[in-house]
This record gives C-alpha cells, sequence and structure tokens, in this order.
C-alpha cells in the first residue's frame, strides 16, 4: 500500500511493501546524479564565520569551539584545520614558499656583504702592517671601546708597577672630581653657595677629568715606554708636577677670591661648619669626604712621581740628558762659525749667536 502525495506524487512505502509497487518523485537520470555526488561530511566543511555589523568575521565560543575558536564536530571526527592562505576564525595567513625563499635570500646577501666588508678591513689592516703601522683595536672601556689601553701588551714588565699605580692614581682622581662637583651643588641647592661656584665646579669636573687622562695618565704612559727617554719623562713631570699643585690648592680651597666655594676643601670645610645647623654638618661632611678622597690623590700622585723618577734614572735618563746637552754644546760651537753664520743671514735674515751660554 502507497501513500499518494498531493498531485499524484507519491513517496517510499512507508509500512511494507516493495519496490516494484513504489512510486518515487526523482526520476532515474537525477537519481544516479545523486548518486554520483555523495554529500561533504560535516566535519570535513570549514567553519564559515558569522557576519557582523561591522564586517568583521565573530569568534565562536560553543561547546564545539576549541581555545582558538576552533569548530569541532559532535561526533569523532577530527577538528578542522584553517587554511593557511584564508584567515579563519582570526588565524592570520602564513607565509608562501616563494616569501620564504625571498627572505632566506636576502639574508643570504647580506651575509655575503658582511663577509666581503670584514675580508676587506682585513686586508687593509694586514697593508698597513706590511708597512710597518699597527693597527690596534679599541678595548678600552669595556662599555663602549673607544681607545686602545693595555699595560701589559705596551708598557715593559718592569715598568708595569708604576703604570698601574698611575692608573689607579687617575681613577681616584676621577671620583675626587665627582665628589667635589656633587658637594659644591649640594652646597649651592642648601644656599651655602653661589651660582659662580656651581658653574665652576661643573668645569672643573668635566675639564680636570678629560686633561688627567690626555695629559698626565697619557703622558705617563708614553713615558714608559721608552727607555729613559728625557723628553717623554720631561713632558710627564710637567703635567704630573701641575697635577699635584692642583690636588694641593683643592685639599687646602685657601679662600682667595669669590670663587673660592668652587673646591670644598680645609676652608670650605670650616665655613661650613660654622654656619651651623644641619645645612652646616650636611656641608661640612661632604667637604671632609672631598678632602679625603683628594688627600689619597696627592699622596699617591707623589709616590708615582717619585717612583717614576728613579725609573727615568736607573734607565739612563741622566746620561741621556748628557749626551743632549752636548750635542747642543757642539750645535752651537756650529752655529758659530763665520761661514754658517753668514749663510743664515742671507737665506734667514739673521743667525744664533753665542751670547755667554754655556751648553
Amino acid at each position: 500500500m502507497t501513500s499518494l502525495g498531493w498531485g499524484g506524487v507519491g513517496g517510499k512505502s512507508l509500512i511494507g511493501g516493495s519496490d516494484d509497487d513504489s512510486t518515487t518523485a526523482t526520476p532515474p537520470q537525477a537519481q544516479q546524479k545523486q548518486d554520483a555526488q555523495p554529500e561533504t561530511p560535516s566535519w570535513a566543511t570549514p567553519p564559515v564565520p558569522a557576519p557582523t555589523p561591522s564586517g568583521k568575521a565573530t569568534k565562536g565560543k560553543g561547546k564545539g569551539k576549541g581555545k582558538q575558536g576552533q569548530q569541532r564536530p559532535k561526533g569523532d571526527a577530527p577538528p578542522v584545520v584553517p587554511v593557511a592562505s584564508q584567515t579563519v576564525d582570526g588565524v592570520e595567513p602564513g607565509p608562501s614558499q616563494r616569501q620564504l625563499n625571498t627572505r632566506l635570500d636576502d639574508v643570504a646577501r647580506r651575509e655575503a656583504a658582511v663577509r666581503q666588508r670584514e675580508e676587506h678591513i682585513k686586508e687593509l689592516e694586514d697593508r698597513l702592517k706590511e708597512g710597518g703601522i699597527q693597527v690596534k683595536p679599541k678595548n678600552w672601556p669595556k662599555c663602549k671601546p673607544i681607545l686602545y689601553h693595555d699595560i701589559y701588551a705596551e708598557i715593559p714588565t718592569p715598568n708595569q708597577p708604576v703604570c698601574k699605580a698611575g692608573y689607579y692614581c687617575w681613577m681616584i682622581s676621577v671620583s675626587a672630581y665627582i665628589m667635589n662637583f656633587l658637594t659644591v651643588s649640594i652646597q649651592f641647592f642648601m644656599g651655602q653657595g653661589t651660582l659662580a661656584c656651581f658653574i665652576f665646579a661643573a668645569l672643573a669636573a668635566v675639564t680636570g677629568i678629560f686633561c688627567s687622562w690626555w695629559t698626565v695618565y697619557q703622558s705617563l704612559y708614553a713615558a714608559l715606554k721608552t727607555n729613559g727617554g728625557s723628553f717623554a719623562y720631561g713632558k710627564y713631570f710637567i703635567h704630573k708636577t701641575i697635577s699635584i699643585l692642583w690636588a694641593l690648592w683643592t685639599f687646602i680651597a685657601p679662600p682667595i677670591g669669590s670663587l673660592a666655594c668652587f673646591v670644598a676643601g680645609l676652608f670650605v670645610m670650616i665655613d661650613q661648619f660654622s654656619v651651623g645647623g644641619s645645612k652646616g654638618a650636611v656641608g661640612g661632611t661632604l667637604s671632609i669626604i672631598n678632602m679625603v678622597l683628594w688627600g689619597l690623590v696627592l699622596l699617591l700622585a707623589l709616590y708615582e712621581i717619585i717612583w717614576t723618577f728613579s725609573i727615568w734614572k736607573k734607565g739612563g735618563g741622566l746620561q741621556d740628558l748628557e749626551d743632549q746637552q752636548r750635542n747642543a754644546s757642539t750645535a752651537a760651537m756650529v752655529f758659530q762659525n763665520d761661514t754658517v753664520s753668514s749663510a743664515a743671514k742671507r737665506l734667514f735674515g739673521g743667525a744664533p749667536r753665542d751670547d755667554g751660554i754655556k751648553f
């Protein structure tokens, strides 16, 4: 028995019956097409994001969703992985193989350029070394190398201890310059100093730190490389004597002029304690700390210059000085010659003369 639908369209038998006495509304050709194209399973279909009023896809928050908003089927089917070339549930598309190859080629090109530059620099350094010019790498200070400084490599072994003493003396002097500036600054902001003293203390700190390196320590560094060279040691002795006088001045801080307060020394300390109160106590205590640092600089500088003088004397410094005096006497005798003097007068308009100065 069959159930007839409207318009004579019937369906399959609901209870019993066979295929012969049942009629269908689907023709045989359509049935073959449906058999040829089976339905796609639900778990194999990528989820379609729901549109929002702003035009952007929203992330689902249902039971069938994963941690990243991926749709999961109800059964045991695997989760749907979004395609890399499409943006699904907020997953950005990954780079293609062509983009990866382009990036790798760019990295390889840059590495080759850096390698060529290094080879070129090395070739230039080799040429300089062959010509007698030694290229020294920058290694000081360690945080930001701007200079080459190596006591063990450039200073002879017997002269290395005094060079280390000079280096430590410079570092202590840097601390003393900074402490002096801080002391004067605090005294100024507490109303115990003037603006001129503050400015001059800043100038003294900056100028003193750089000059103590380029003049005092570098002259010692250059002198210790030689074997008692009179010129190099003489340059060091002049610079070191000036630095010793400055350390003595800073330690005492004599009240001379209106700018005597730009160094916090002995007399400044007395003035600070004479003010009384907490401000005077703070200013006087800072002055004492500053005096201690400058006292250490003064003592170490005296020890260093005496030590350097003994090295210069043992290294032939006095003999070198006598040789230079002998050469100067010979040169004076040459210029006393009438022929040389007349030639010098014709060329330069005058000639050196011996006015009783004995070499």
